[in-house]
């Protein structure tokens, strides 16, 4: 054992040692031999192997060992490892290959000698030639050498090609200088010496892969794709650089038919699944030289994307299983206290928590350590992940049907669906999700309950299991500085326009900030302190700064006091403030103020509103509990989209179910409602968890996700002004035939076709504008109102806020057992006792306050289609909604908002270089108003809706 130490020891530091006796030491005589005495090189090689592997083995080594050490130059520290003058020479004489026997011979006789067979039920058979396993970890000679020299030239490979598309350098000319390894390999694949008679009869083969037709014509599908000019591309054919554009268009349809056949095979798999989104597509089309049959009207269409479910069993889709929940009835005796027992309250605190503490840690510069452990305890705090590999997504070929009008709905649908393989004559009995947004889906339920008494399954739209995808809520906006509006004028910014269309980019970046300033204001309440942020600089100074452990304790305490509706402080003493400060200080208003008016004006009589009625307790600091709790649900629902936590997501929504109760929007509380009570009572576990993973998909298969419809809205952004520039329908030939199905192929050569010339940013750093001006206007304003601080008889207006309360009375008075019955109704499980009850039309539906939809369905608006033929079409024309190219996404555990590119990735994101700004290329999503509404997902710890109220 001291032998094998020793040499254990020499093999790690490289430092010679003394050996256990010296070479000479052995008797290198041969045994019985006739002349003992003769030279050593004439002794056998067998025995002089058999002499120098005892002495290796005397030594405590084994024979790979000995080699490794032989051959080795550095110790493990880097430090070159002294060696003899003998040994030096002879490895020296070796490797460079003057002995009489090379490295090659070696090599020869190791790949061919029989001790070296891998057996074929070994796993080390499958690693000859492999490209990743390291070629260091693998053992076996055989396999070993080929795996190193795939390896190797794989490598070499990799770096001809980035040399070969430097700047300055060319594709062709140089590939014989720089690419010599390449041409080596294309040369024996693909360029195959072939037999002829007379040797003018064929091409160099050579040519025909210098001069292929593959690359012009991808050269010429990227420019179609990138909207370039004709001329461009007639040019380019007509040098022989491109396809001419009838190629192009060719080559797509046959592309078209193939994407077809893929969907179509898939659909009608049954040991597959998948979920199909469908929404509604629309553009103005305006007709510069009208004439009769060339008005100018609104195109409306339908469109729709069939995404592959990945590790899902089919076997929950099960139609029997189903039917089977639904005749339970489970809803007709759920109650509130039911509704109330759907949500968990213990994840609401834990994660409301850590929301309340994420803002202080990544708000503050000193604490930004801390924002990896928080991070981890969000991941940690995951109910329910969603897929993780990238989505195979398939777009459908458009249809020109209105979803508005029943009987197109369904001719829209039946085309979707024969689309994925599912027609009248065949069909799987089974559930396919269908998730589309508020409109969609109430159409939908309509169209399944007019359905309903056919006898088939495909015919009566039983296999559809609709789900529904966009949720509202409302923003306010008044001179209140617990409000949005207030807050967004203080600092200079207009609040939205239009409540019913916000665009998400900047409504969502405003309601955060507010909503982190208001944050920030109670826990420099918490710290007692009147500068948070020189409060914290000082304790980075003196070297004190607050761990983990010390600020856990507190978030808890914070978020139940302004997340709840306990009493807290004392009276309030109002400052003297003037009455303009509490106006919008720096937005402008579109209306005429009072002062405005001159003197020759006429005044106005103006219904003099009566005084609020006096408030013994904190109104204000009621109003701003409610808008903190909102708040935090938003940020938890999007925070959660974005790290594809899609069951924290579920919980959000099943809280918007009492807020949507309690607010303008009448239908969603209906929509969310049967959404909860379908997923809850007549779904199965297995069911369940399918559909709630079919409503988060990430394009990169990295870890950005978006919504199902956000994916949707960014499809039909390149569809509708692909229809806007070719002035066409979008049931035309060449929109459905060329342009749909190809969407998402077409988008992907994009962006492969520029990172694979290494042109994408590299860049990990999100440049996002520092906010710290509008930081610390907010917070001043906090201070010098004591807006977060009790203070009875505070009261500025008498508006209830609570759309919590709201929504549970409602409920009580009779909303959910109306929805009951009216599901119930069209179930047909009430019956008389002659004739069944049939749904009729004089219930449509009210589309007044889905604000996602069409300009036409909107009674506040202008109408989408003239009634009168004749009309001007300049003043008819609805206000086309454009919303801010952006979205949300993490960046180190950071929800941030940019105008950002989802095919690329967190990792590859290029903020600099986007896609052109052409008609087919216009990355632009339009997101509902609930994105960026602020809804928090905590509940108090109550027994009945009865305990729910507000503060004072």
């Amino acid at each position: 054992m001291a032998d094998l130490s020793a040499s254990l020891q020499w093999a790690e530091t490289g430092t010679p040692l003394s050996i256990k006796q010296p070479l000479s030491a052995y008797n290198w005589a041969v045994p019985d031999a006739p002349h003992a005495t003769r030279s050593r090189n004439n002794i056998e090689h067998p025995i002089k192997i058999d002499i120098i592997l005892a002495a290796i083995q005397d030594q405590g080594w084994s024979l790979s060992c000995f080699l490794y050490n032989v051959f080795r130059s550095k110790d493990i520290k880097g430090a070159e490892i002294h060696r003899s003058p003998t040994h030096s020479q002879m490895v020296s004489i070796f490797l460079a290959g003057r002995g009489k026997k090379t490295v090659a011979n070696i090599i020869m006789e190791w790949m061919s000698h029989p001790d070296g067979h891998i057996p074929k039920t070994s796993p080390n058979s499958d690693l000859m030639y492999s490209t990743t396993v390291p070629y260091t970890n693998i053992g076996p000679v055989r396999a070993a050498l080929p795996a190193f020299s795939t390896q190797t030239m794989g490598k070499k490979v990799a770096d001809e090609a980035e040399s070969a598309v430097k700047l300055g350098n060319g594709l062709h000319s140089v590939i014989e200088k720089d690419q010599a390894v390449t041409l080596y390999l294309f040369k024996n694949i693909v360029m195959r010496k072939r037999s002829c008679g007379h040797p003018l009869a064929y091409r160099s083969s050579l040519k025909v892969i210098i001069h292929a037709n593959l690359l012009p014509l991808m050269r010429g599908i990227l420019y179609f794709g990138s909207s370039a000019p004709v001329e461009l591309m007639n040019y380019n054919s007509r040098i022989g650089t491109m396809s001419a554009p009838t190629t192009i268009c060719r080559a797509l349809i046959k592309l078209s038919q193939e994407e077809a056949q893929v969907m179509a095979d898939h659909g009608r798999d049954p040991t597959t699944a998948g979920v199909l989104f469908v929404d509604n597509t629309q553009n103005y089309a305006r007709q510069r030289e009208q004439r009769m049959g060339r008005e100018t009207v609104m195109n409306v269409g339908m469109s729709g994307l069939w995404f592959e479910a990945p590790d899902v069993d089919v076997e929950v889709f099960d139609l029997t299983a189903k039917r089977a929940l639904i005749a339970l009835n489970l809803q007709k005796d759920v109650t509130v206290d039911d509704l109330f027992g759907f949500l968990d309250q213990e994840d609401a605190d834990l994660t409301g928590t850590l929301h309340v503490l994420d803002v202080l840690v990544r708000c503050m510069p000193s604490l930004k350590p801390l924002c990896k452990e928080i991070s981890m305890r969000f991941s940690a705090m995951a109910k329910l992940s969603a897929p993780s590999g990238q989505a195979i997504v398939h777009p459908l070929a458009c249809s020109g049907k209105k979803e508005t009008i029943p009987t197109e709905l369904k001719d829209g649908m039946c085309d979707f669906l024969q689309q994925i393989g599912q027609t009248p004559e065949s069909f799987l009995k089974r559930k396919l999700p269908v998730g589309g947004n508020g409109l969609t889906y109430a159409m939908l339920l309509q169209l399944q309950t007019y359905l309903q008494f056919h006898d088939d399954a495909f015919k009566s739209f039983e296999i559809l299991e609709h789900q529904l995808q966009v949720w509202h809520t409302k923003w306010t906006d008044n001179t209140n500085p617990a409000s949005l509006g207030f807050n967004a004028a203080t600092i200079g910014r207009a609040a939205p326009s239009n409540m019913k269309k916000v665009e998400f980019y900047p409504g969502t970046q405003l309601l955060y900030l507010v909503l982190n300033a208001k944050l920030l204001d109670i826990w420099h309440l918490a710290f007692k302190t009147n500068d948070i942020f020189t409060h914290f600089e000082g304790l980075e100074k003196a070297g004190t700064l607050p761990d983990i452990e010390t600020l856990l304790p507190m978030a808890p305490k914070l978020y139940r006091t302004y997340g709840t509706a306990s009493p807290l402080g004392s009276v309030w003493v109002p400052q003297e403030i003037e009455i303009s400060s509490l106006e919008k200080p720096k937005g402008k208003s579109k209306k005429k103020s009072a002062e405005s008016e001159t003197a020759t004006q006429k005044p106005r009589k103006r219904k003099e509103k009566p005084p609020p009625k006096p408030c013994k307790g904190d109104f204000v600091l009621a109003q701003e509990v409610d808008f903190i709790r909102d708040g935090l649900n938003s940020r938890k629902l999007t925070t959660a989209v974005a790290r594809g936590d899609i069951g924290r997501m579920y919980e959000c929504i099943k809280y918007l179910l009492f807020t949507f109760g309690g607010s303008t929007h009448t239908n969603y509380i209906s929509y969310v409602l049967e959404t909860v009570m379908n997923l809850e009572l007549e779904c199965s576990p297995g069911l369940k968890v399918a559909l709630l993973r079919g409503l988060v998909w990430t394009l990169t298969g990295l870890t950005d996700y978006y919504e199902g419809d956000f994916i949707v809205e960014f499809f039909n952004r390149l569809l509708e002004d692909v229809v806007e520039r070719k002035s066409t329908q979008f049931d035309d030939t060449f929109i459905r035939d060329i342009i749909s199905r190809n969407l998402w192929h077409i988008a992907q050569l994009k962006v492969a076709w520029r990172m694979g010339l290494g042109m994408h940013k590299k860049s990990h750093k999100h440049t996002d504008p520092h906010t710290k001006p509008e930081m610390r206007t907010l917070l001043q304003l906090y201070k010098d109102t004591e807006l977060h601080s009790r203070r009875l008889g505070r009261q500025i207006d008498d508006r209830d806020t609570d759309d919590f309360a709201r929504g549970v009375k409602k409920l009580c008075e009779g909303a959910l057992q109306a929805s009951i019955t009216k599901t119930a109704r069209n179930r047909q499980v009430f019956h008389t006792d002659t004739v069944p009850v049939k749904p009729t039309l004089a219930d449509p539906v009210n589309h007044s306050d889905d604000s996602d939809e069409e300009n036409e369905s909107s009674s506040d608006e202008d109408s989408s289609e003239s009634d009168d033929p004749n009309s001007d079409s300049e003043d008819k024309q609805p206000n086309r909604f454009y919303a801010t190219q952006g979205s949300t996404f993490l960046v180190d555990g950071e929800l941030v908002f940019d105008e950002r590119d989802m095919l690329l990735g967190p990792e590859d994101d290029d903020k600099h270089e986007k896609w052109p700004s052409l008609k087919f290329t216009n990355f632009c999503v339009l997101v509902p108003l609930t994105k960026v509404e602020p809804e928090l997902i905590y509940i108090l710890p109550i027994k009945s809706h009865r305990e729910v109220r507000s503060v004072g």
